[in-house]
């Protein structure tokens, strides 16, 4: 079964509406402004999950205080999104110049040309499956007996939505065990926030985390029924940056600004983690506990290099292709450039 047909669908949407940011909050979605003004370029930013997708932290005043061209080069505005067909829908109407996108809808995007003129990936934003960080897990709850993929014979799968990435992984781990969705197990769309209630009350049996709401998942006791790190024998990436190829060609020299800014708000989360976790939690609603409970550990995914490794990204591209998510590959150097980054 091909999942483009899905993925266009979505990019038919229109746009989130406004809404808060709290941890149950993230089923929503919100406006967060960046700093404004005239007299340099102005670029917007699209993000889906706060502090999961890094770029989410340049809507921290403190945190933009430690760049070196955010306000000089060029200015931002930094805008929270339900779902990144609702950030390529922005994008595509001239509204956002930047999203965050995953590899499903990036590869969705650019076969279908989604954005006016297409897209390019400019920065890689996390990697899956690597054998030291954390990778996409799926749990159940404590008393389930759910504790391997064939357990998950007769049951029902949280995931935030068909034909993402968080998808592919769960088909992955089902066509290993030679399991088929609609018919030895069911997919229920819910969004992450909901995930551990669900799994407490019944209405799901188990459900694919992010780090995000992975700490929560395990502050229940909830098993771990398998990783990513189970289906692929090396990382791949996951998690990009991209940029619409208008806004590149109009406004190339502030977003290679911005590039810049993104390696220096990596190495300065890095090496200042406790004071990032504080402001993270504080400016996106969240609790401590939980950021802390993540955030740049191995609790967290691997994200210390922001560049683009085009072969594990063909790789990942070719992987759809063959689990069913895209219907056809592309040469991805097409689309993808380190151009952009220091």
């Amino acid at each position: 079964m091909a999942f483009d047909s899905i993925r266009r669908r979505s990019f038919l949407k229109g746009g989130a509406a406004a809404g808060t940011v709290g941890l149950t909050g993230l089923a929503g979605c919100s406006s967060i402004s960046g700093i404004t003004g005239g007299g340099t370029p102005e670029l917007g930013l699209a993000f889906t999950v706060p502090v999961e997708n890094l770029g989410s932290l340049f809507a921290i005043e403190e945190i933009q205080e430690q760049v070196s061209n955010l306000g000089s080069e060029y200015e931002l505005s930094v805008t929270r999104n339900e779902s990144t067909p609702d950030s390529l829908n922005a994008m595509a109407a001239g509204e956002v110049d930047m999203a965050l996108l995953t590899t499903v809808s990036y590869a969705s995007a650019v076969r279908q040309e989604a954005v006016p003129g297409n897209i390019s990936m400019i920065s890689t934003d996390f990697w899956d499956a690597h054998p030291e960080w954390y990778g996409f897990t799926i749990f159940s709850g404590p008393d389930s007996g759910i504790t391997e993929i064939a357990d998950l014979e007769g049951t029902n799968v949280g995931v935030n939505a068909q034909g993402t990435g968080t998808h592919a992984v769960l088909e992955k781990g089902m066509r290993q065990e030679n399991l088929e969705f609609g018919s030895d197990a069911e997919i229920v769309e819910l969004p992450f926030p909901t995930f551990i209630e669900a799994i407490n009350d019944g209405r799901i049996d188990a459900g694919i985390f992010p780090a995000l709401f992975a700490v929560g998942a395990r502050g229940e006791g909830f098993n771990e029924v398998y990783t990513s790190q189970d289906l692929w024998d090396e990382a791949y990436p996951f998690a990009y940056t991209v940029a619409s190829n208008n806004s590149l060609d109009e406004k190339g020299d502030a977003i290679a600004a911005w590039g810049e800014d993104l390696d220096e708000l990596v190495e300065y989360c890095y090496e200042n983690r406790s004071e990032v976790v504080t402001l993270a939690a504080e400016h996106f609603e969240l609790p401590e506990a939980v950021v802390d409970g993540f955030f740049l550990t191995n609790n967290d995914y691997y994200r210390q290099d922001i560049t683009i490794d085009t072969d594990r990204l063909q790789f990942a591209i070719d992987e759809l292709v063959e689990l069913g998510f895209v219907e056809e590959s592309f040469d991805v150097t097409e689309y993808a450039t380190n151009e952009y980054l220091p």
